[in-house]
């Protein structure tokens, strides 16, 4: 019985030391431009102190964490509270050679129930990227997805690389509001979850 043990502990620690995770073999020469959209003065859309630029910096920081993590390599546009033009994002991107460009941003509007995940595309090859990106968001917050939508941004256009804007959800909601603010759910870190786990799925068949 001891001997029969002590085998089945090797071959554990062998799987352990041996096995890498798919999620890491996926991530082998794999690299994500993150941009978190607006900065400085451009303050983006807000709710009662809650600002646009800060909210996509924080969730941009949590998944910059998670896929550095994972072995992918990361770039991101901005980590402090900076004012960039489009330009400067996507030249930045475009200077570090990156897989794809996911630019970070949250929706705004005047009716406060109003609250789903969108992801804006430009060119043809963006739409795999767009369309993995909002579902997987989505489907980790438990908002409706809307879909994609084509959207003439500058970002997107000049992007060399596959490029989406995600819009994880309306920042002007009264119900994202409260889940932002209370205790329950981490709404920050679901969505860069959400996020992360979107740009692994497009990088297993792309």
């Amino acid at each position: 019985m001891k001997r029969l043990i002590s085998v089945v502990f090797i071959s554990v620690l062998l799987l352990f030391f041996f096995v890498d995770t798919p999620k890491n073999v996926d991530a082998v020469g794999k690299s994500v431009c993150i941009d978190p959209g607006h900065g400085g003065s451009e303050v983006g859309t807000s709710n009662n102190g809650i600002l646009e630029k800060d909210l996509n910096l924080d969730v941009a920081n949590r998944l910059a964490y998670l896929a550095t993590q994972s072995g992918l390599t990361v770039y991101q546009t901005r980590t402090g509270d900076e004012t960039l033009s489009n330009r400067d994002r996507y030249t930045f991107c475009n200077s570090k050679n990156a897989g794809i460009l996911v630019s970070i941003h949250h929706n705004g509007s005047n009716d406060f129930s109003l609250d789903y995940s969108q992801a804006l595309y430009m060119k043809k090859t963006d739409v795999d990227l767009a369309k993995t990106i909002v579902g997987s968001v989505s489907a980790k917050l438990g908002t409706k997805n809307w879909g994609i939508s084509r959207f003439a941004s500058g970002v997107l256009l000049k992007a060399k690389m596959p490029a989406t804007i995600s819009e994880g959800f309306f920042l002007t909601s009264s119900y994202e509001y409260d889940l932002l603010t209370g205790t329950i759910v981490d709404r920050r870190q679901d969505e860069a979850q959400g996020l992360f786990e979107g740009i692994t799925a497009y990088f297993v068949t792309h």
